[in-house]
């Protein structure tokens, strides 16, 4: 992960608002929230982007100075800051109704991250992976086997520094909506480091062996602090380490 200077985020903001790129806009409100915009213009040294919609959670009611986290791609790289919101007005493209914006203050700070480390990889054949899973987010882990939050708990299938996918049995899908805040833990063997984070469900798809349920879920709020940032540092470090193993695995097939 990099740190941008004022002059490199300028540039990625120029071409961000250009092309109207999309960006994906967290809200740490009563947890974690994730909404989709994209960049409009930039306007008296503001950045104007759409007004996002509701995303399982109803509208959310902006106000100034909110401190909001960005976060969108650009060519080989996903970007990262935070902001403050100015306000909301509105914008009119050419030949186009008046539309209702988000106007955004300039970023100081921005990181960028190489995209290859969003590219999903399958867990290698031999390696286990768990993954346990609770509601609320990362606060409201069990404390004990006194605490009646109800966990699941499966082996992870697949997983990027955006999310991942977890198997579990059928007597353990949740019934959750699409955007419920949970939080998670992922083992990735004995006397390695554990991932702790918060993210967001994404899906429930039945496994073809009709027993088991694939879960989806995206990360949320990393990034944004340090400890988020070290927790990207792993997942990239895990990511780079079973691509490799995989492409061992597959080159030692093929010699055979």
């Amino acid at each position: 992960m990099q740190e941008l200077d004022i002059q490199q985020i300028g540039k990625a903001i120029d071409e961000a608002t250009e092309r109207f790129i999309p960006l994906s806009i967290s809200i740490e409100s009563g947890g974690w929230q994730n909404l989709h915009s994209r960049f409009v213009a930039i306007r008296d040294e503001h950045i104007l982007v759409e007004l996002p919609q509701g995303n399982g959670h109803g509208p959310h009611e902006f106000v100034p100075a909110e401190k909001i986290s960005l976060s969108f791609k650009l060519k080989h790289y996903k970007y990262l800051c935070d902001v403050r919101l100015a306000g909301i007005t509105s914008f009119r493209f050419e030949d186009g109704p008046e539309m209702p914006v988000l106007s955004l203050c300039f970023p100081t700070h921005m990181h960028r991250l190489q995209r290859r480390n969003f590219t999903r990889v399958g867990i290698p054949p031999g390696r286990i992976v768990r993954a346990s899973v609770w509601p609320g987010g990362r606060q409201c882990e069990p404390a004990g086997i006194n605490d009646d939050t109800l966990v699941f708990s499966g082996t992870v299938k697949d997983i990027s520094a955006g999310g991942f996918q977890v198997i579990v049995s059928l007597e353990q899908v949740p019934e959750w909506e699409i955007g419920h805040l949970v939080g998670v833990r992922i083992a990735f063997g004995m006397g390695e480091e554990s991932l702790f984070a918060n993210a967001q469900f994404r899906h429930c798809d039945p496994c073809r062996d009709g027993m088991k349920f694939s879960l989806g879920f995206q990360f949320i709020g990393l990034g944004h602090s340090e400890e988020g940032r070290d927790t990207l540092a792993l997942l990239g470090q895990k990511i780079r380490e079973f691509s490799g193993q995989r492409q061992h695995n597959k080159y030692h097939r093929i010699t055979q």
